[in-house]
């Protein structure tokens, strides 16, 4: 049963004009479905790319009156650029523009007493995880980069989601009840609004612990430090994307695209609760951070004293505690975040979440196409109803292993997994297992299997 939450009201306004003209946006036509989805970061953005490349009529309503992204970097894997490319080649045309491309996870001994400037660029790590190459960016240029590919007239802002009901007894299209006093339909929700989806709590409750995030007793720090004062730090190390293990604490570095400036994710462990019930992002002190690091090699140290006098402290939540027991209620679905958030500590969210798109664009194509359900009463909602069913069939089960392993991995960077302690190498061992896991893995045969899944909830075999 859906329920129903109240939420206060947001204003409308319009999509920013740099965002809208692009010669290779692409329009919906009329096909039988209409399908709107909620939030326009990365991930939703995804999701309306690969559904439009499709013909399926897309609207995307986002809470915010201006679309915009945290200052922070971002990256992808190769397969994960590969599913870009699937959903749309021209995401990839794009990430390329904003992006640099690194291989290899590197790790250092970051509480290391040595000059970390004077070791030889054929020794500049103390673990070298192969094979493994990824894209990085940041994540507000690639933002921008998405939205200029949907034509403004498919995203709606200032529309914070304050209910989703049925009509006609089920059999009619799903109600969307805005804040602002609007209301919209559609034939399906795909639900894109991050860590604290909105949707999920409306189809959960306030109620269910699995409506709502959990902190995991760690707080990032992030910030941008320009290269000069990060090679005065680093040395050679400046220059590439690096893992510093410590105790209680970790610190992961990589380069934006033309290297003149290093971003900086600090991760500082705490058995405090998050002090803030409303915001998962407060402001931090730095000298909060440079105690945390103190007792880590001078290197680390000195980039951790380059880092922004003015720190935003960054709640690290995740869905691990209380997993989903699905990610498909009827004809609403739970994509990215809102399905399977995660720690950064794989930097594997935003990936998951555009396997996610693949598999919907994918499915809900292979509904638009199925020979004459759509003139049958009742078969388009059952044929929405089990693409959903087989995307829950086919992702749920890696996305919450993703979860997992990712709190896991984040524990193991500071020294705080019993069976690792600070041991590089048992660390090295360790998460080489689970990053060939997460990004070596067979996305084709995943589309497979959801088309099988598919044909098989509805009963028929689709066209």
């Amino acid at each position: 049963m859906l329920r129903t939450i109240s939420v206060s009201p947001s204003p409308v306004s319009k999509i920013p004009s740099e965002s809208r003209n692009d010669q290779n946006t692409m329009n919906g036509n009329n096909t039988p479905l209409n399908i709107a989805i909620i939030g326009a970061g990365i991930v939703g953005a995804h999701v309306a790319i690969g559904l439009l490349q499709r013909n399926i009529q897309v609207t995307v309503y986002e809470q915010s009156s201006q679309v915009k992204e945290i200052g922070a970097g971002i990256a992808f894997p190769t397969p994960i650029v590969d599913c870009m490319t699937a959903l749309n080649p021209t995401i990839t045309e794009r990430l390329q523009k904003v992006s640099g491309v690194f291989e290899n996870l590197n790790a250092i001994n970051g509480c290391s007493d040595e000059d970390l400037r004077l070791r030889p660029a054929d020794k500049l790590f103390d673990v070298v995880v192969k094979p493994f190459s990824y894209h990085s960016t940041h994540r507000a240029q690639l933002l921008d980069g998405l939205l200029a590919l949907i034509p403004p007239e498919h995203i709606k802002l200032g529309k914070r989601l304050e209910a989703i009901t049925h009509k006609d007894n089920d059999k009619g299209p799903l109600l969307l009840q805005f804040s602002d006093g609007t209301a919209a339909e559609a034939d399906a929700v795909i639900a894109c609004d991050g860590i604290k989806s909105q949707v999920r709590r409306i189809v959960l409750g306030n109620d269910d612990p699995a409506a709502f995030p959990h902190y995991t007793y760690t707080s990032a720090y992030r910030g941008l430090v320009p290269m000069e004062k990060a090679e005065a730090a680093l040395g050679r190390l400046s220059k590439e994307s690096a893992t510093y293990l410590g105790r209680g604490a970790s610190l992961f570095t990589y380069p934006i695209v033309s290297k003149n400036t290093l971003n900086v994710a600090a991760f500082v462990h705490d058995e405090s609760e998050w002090p803030d019930s409303k915001h998962l992002t407060i402001p931090g002190k730095k000298e909060d951070v440079v105690a945390a690091f103190s007792h880590f090699g001078p290197s680390v140290r000195d980039l951790v004293a380059a880092l922004p006098e003015e720190l935003n402290r960054w709640a690290i939540f995740d869905t691990f505690d209380h997993p989903l027991s699905t990610f498909a209620y009827g004809r609403i679905v739970l994509a990215g975040d809102a399905a399977h958030a995660s720690t950064p500590h794989h930097g594997a969210g935003a990936g998951m979440g555009i396997e996610d798109a693949l598999v919907l664009a994918t499915l809900l194509k292979k509904v638009a196409d199925t020979q004459g359900l759509h003139e049958r009463s009742g078969a388009k909602n059952r044929a929405l109803e089990a693409a959903f069913k087989a995307y829950d069939s086919v992702r749920r089960e890696r996305g919450q292993w993703v979860v997992s392993s990712s709190r896991f991995a984040g524990k193991s960077a500071q020294g705080r997994n019993p069976g690792i302690g600070s041991d590089p190498a048992l660390w090295a061992k360790d998460i080489s297992e689970r990053i060939n896991k997460v990004f070596s893995y067979d996305w084709k045969s995943l589309l497979v299997q959801a088309i099988d899944e598919y044909e098989r909830q509805l009963g028929v075999k689709a066209m």
